[in-house]
Order: structure tokens, then C-alpha cells, then sequence
């Protein structure tokens, strides 16, 4: 096992929604002592794209820098290589486990890994690899059968300031959901 955690963000376009994901949540865990590494791409994504300009003033207006993101497609190398993969839509989910069947135990939407992992116990001390991998395998057992449901965050790319405004807003509360019970009580 490594000595890391690694964590996938994945969108349509790796322009928007994934990447200001991942910058909130390395700023989540920016004083972290568990090794978790983020990193975000697109479905459909061109590679060397930057962030939308609505998306990169979001992000300014929390303090964080996007300015150096450029768009990567998502490939089979970043799929296998990820511990945890969250995607913004259930279709995306599923071109993730098309690409690799392996990692149907692994890839949740956002909002879904946060709804199915709050109050898990786990018993593996808060803070460490380990308990981020066990935290997964509990989240996968606890999915039910694949239907509708509202775990999907909707892509603002296009829209009013305020809507992507609303998407950080839903993406920063599933992430601290998610990572909270990844790294366990403080």
C-alpha cells in the first residue's frame, strides 16, 4: 500500500466544477497530516485548457488560486491510480468504471460518497491512510442499487456569477462532509 491517498476530482470539461474542487479541497487539507493528494480532469476534457473566468473568480472571492489549472482528459492511468474517485454527475461516474471496471468500489459522485459516508465508524486511527481506505470500502458497501437520485452537482459553465457561486457552495459542503469522516474526529 502506498503511503498516500489519492484523490480524483472529475467533471465534463475539467474547467468548472472539478477544478474548483480540487482547490478547495487542498485547501481543506492544506494542515492535514494524512497524505492526501487531490487532482482533478474532464471526461470530455481538451488537455491545456484554462478554468472558466467565472469559475477562477469563485475561487478568488475564497481566497484560493485556480490560475494555474490547465484542463487534463481522463484516462485509465489516472483512473487506476486513484484511491477515491468523485465525480459531479452519475454519468461521469460511469464513464470512470467503463474506462475501469476495478473501480466501481472507488467512484461515487460527490454528494453521494458525502451522504453515504457521514457517522461511519471506523476503527482505524483518525488521520492516516489506512482509515481513508477503510472509509471507502464502507462507503461501497453501503450504496444501494443505481437509480435517481439528487447526488448529482449541476455544471454552472455558462451561467450567472451566482450560480457558480451555488456550485462551490454545494461542492465546498460535500467535500467537508467527505473529507471530515476520511480523516476521522478530531
Amino acid at each position: 500500500m502506498r503511503e498516500d491517498f489519492r484523490i480524483l476530482v472529475v467533471c465534463t470539461a475539467n474547467i468548472v466544477r472539478s477544478p474548483m474542487a480540487e482547490a478547495i479541497a487542498k485547501a481543506m487539507l492544506r494542515f492535514s497530516s494524512c497524505p492526501i493528494l487531490v487532482s482533478s480532469a474532464g471526461t470530455h476534457a481538451r488537455a491545456g485548457h484554462p478554468m472558466a473566468p467565472y469559475a477562477l473568480d469563485t475561487l478568488r472571492d475564497l481566497g484560493l488560486d485556480g490560475s494555474e489549472h490547465l484542463s487534463r482528459p481522463l484516462d485509465g492511468a489516472l483512473v487506476g491510480d486513484a484511491d477515491l474517485i468523485l465525480t459531479m454527475e452519475t454519468g461521469q461516474r460511469g464513464t470512470v468504471v467503463t474506462m475501469d471496471p476495478t473501480a466501481i468500489h472507488r467512484t461515487f459522485t460527490l454528494r453521494e460518497f458525502a451522504h453515504l459516508s457521514a457517522g461511519r465508524k471506523i476503527r482505524h486511527r483518525s488521520d492516516t491512510v489506512g482509515r481513508a481506505h477503510a472509509v471507502v470500502r464502507a462507503v461501497a458497501r453501503r450504496r444501494g442499487a443505481p437509480g435517481r437520485h439528487p447526488f448529482e452537482i449541476a455544471d454552472p459553465y455558462g451561467g450567472l456569477p451566482r450560480e457558480y457561486e451555488e456550485c462551490s457552495r454545494v461542492i465546498g459542503d460535500s467535500l467537508s462532509r467527505a473529507l471530515g469522516e476520511l480523516l476521522g474526529p478530531r
